[in-house]
C-alpha cells in the first residue's frame, strides 16, 4: 500500500472514531433532558453543525393516536410559509412505508428514481421544499418522525459516512423524542397545552425550596377569565373551550424560558416565575392581561368575533412560607381582589 493510500485509510478511521465520540456525547446530551421543545431545537442544531447545512426541519406526530406528521415550528433555514408549515404527512404514505422498510438516511434524488415514490404527493412536496436528504426517526420499531435536511453549505453531495452518521443520530433522536413526548403527555393538559396541576405543584415546591437554600426570588401569577360561566352559558361550551385555548396561548407565548405556565383548574391558569420579584410579576401580569383584552376569539358555532378579559393576582415568595399553600393562597386572594374591584386588572397581594 502506498504512503498516500495508507494516510487515506488512517484519516478515514480517525474520522470514524471522531464521529463515534461525537455520537456518544450527543447521545448523553439528548438523554439528559425531557424538555420536548428544547430537545427538538437541540437535534436540529446538531444537524446544522455536524452536516454543514443551513436547512434542517423535523416532522413529528401532531397529537395522541395521530396518523399524521407535521413540521415543528423550530425549523432552521428553509423558506417556509403558513401553507408549508401546516402541510401534513400521512403515516400511511408510500414514502413512510419505504422508510420503515429501509430506516436510513436517503437522498431525495434517489427516492425520485423509484417509480412508486416519484408520484407520491409527499415526495413532490419535499422536492418543492428543496430538501436534499430524508432521515427517518425510529422508536419502538416504527417511524415516529422525519428529519429533513437541505443542501450543504459547500454545495457538495452528502457522503456515505455522513449518511451513516445521520442514520445513527436519527435512531438516538427518535428514542429521545419518544421519551420526551411521553413525558409531555403525562405533564401537559391536552386542550390548553399548559402544564397540569400536579406538575405545577411539584415544580412550585422545587422553586420554593431553591428560594430557601439560595435566597433567590420567586413570583406566582394566578389568572382567571372574567365572567367565564356567563360566557359559557351564553355561547356554549365549545366556544368556552376556544377561549381557554386562546388565553392559555397568551400565557405560553409571554412566559419566559424558565417560567412554568400551568392550568390550576377550570378557567384558572397560573404562571410560576423563578427569579422574578413582585415588580417583574406585575409587568408580566399586565402584558398578559392586555394581550387577552386585545385579542378576538372566533365563535366556532357562529363565526362571530368574541371578546374576553382577564383578572390577575400576584404573590411573591416570603421566607415565612411553609409550603405551596401559603404562596398560592396569597395569589388567590390577590386574584379575588382583582375580580371584586372591577375585573380586567392586575393586583399584587397586600396584607
Amino acid at each position: 500500500m502506498s504512503q498516500s493510500a495508507n494516510e487515506f485509510v488512517i484519516e478515514h478511521y480517525e474520522k470514524k472514531i471522531y464521529d463515534q465520540k461525537q455520537l456518544l456525547e450527543i447521545s448523553k446530551a439528548l438523554n439528559s433532558t425531557l424538555d420536548y421543545r428544547y430537545l427538538i431545537d437541540a437535534i436540529l442544531n446538531i444537524c446544522l453543525a455536524q452536516l454543514q447545512t443551513l436547512n434542517a426541519a423535523m416532522y413529528l406526530e401532531t397529537e395522541v393516536d395521530s396518523q399524521l406528521f407535521r413540521m415543528e415550528q423550530s425549523f432552521k433555514g428553509f423558506d417556509i410559509g403558513p401553507k408549508e408549515l401546516n402541510y401534513e404527512i400521512p403515516m400511511d404514505s408510500p414514502l413512510i412505508h419505504f422508510l420503515a422498510e429501509k430506516p436510513k438516511a436517503t437522498l431525495l434524488s434517489y427516492i425520485l428514481t423509484i417509480p412508486e415514490l416519484s408520484e407520491d404527493p409527499v415526495v413532490i412536496f419535499l422536492k418543492e421544499l428543496n430538501a436534499e436528504i430524508i432521515v427517518p426517526l425510529n422508536a419502538k420499531g416504527r417511524v415516529n418522525g422525519l428529519l429533513i435536511l437541505g443542501e450543504k453549505m459547500i454545495l457538495s453531495e452528502y457522503l456515505e459516512e455522513e449518511k451513516e452518521f445521520m442514520t445513527t443520530l436519527a435512531s438516538l433522536a427518535g428514542i429521545a423524542v419518544e421519551n420526551a413526548r411521553l413525558y409531555e403527555l403525562a405533564t401537559v393538559d391536552m386542550m390548553t397545552s399548559l402544564k397540569v396541576h400536579h406538575y405545577f405543584q411539584t415544580k412550585l415546591k422545587e422553586e420554593m425550596d431553591r428560594c430557601r437554600k439560595k435566597s433567590t426570588k420567586l413570583t406566582l401569577l394566578f389568572t382567571d377569565v372574567d365572567k367565564f360561566k356567563v360566557f359559557n352559558d351564553t355561547y356554549g361550551h365549545q366556544a368556552g373551550d376556544v377561549v381557554l385555548i386562546e388565553v392559555a396561548k397568551q400565557l405560553i407565548d409571554h412566559a419566559g424560558r424558565h417560567d412554568i405556565a400551568a392550568r390550576y383548574g377550570g378557567e384558572e391558569f397560573c404562571l410560576v416565575m423563578p427569579g422574578a420579584d413582585e415588580d417583574a410579576g406585575f409587568e408580566m401580569g399586565e402584558r398578559i392581561r392586555k394581550a387577552v383584552e386585545a385579542m378576538s376569539v372566533k365563535n366556532p358555532n357562529t363565526g362571530e368575533e368574541m371578546k374576553v378579559t382577564l383578572s390577575v393576582g400576584i404573590s411573591s415568595f416570603q421566607t415565612s412560607d411553609r409550603n405551596n399553600k401559603d404562596l398560592i393562597e396569597r395569589a388567590d386572594k390577590a386574584l379575588y381582589q382583582a375580580k371584586h374591584s372591577g375585573r380586567n386588572r392586575t393586583i399584587c397581594y397586600k396584607q
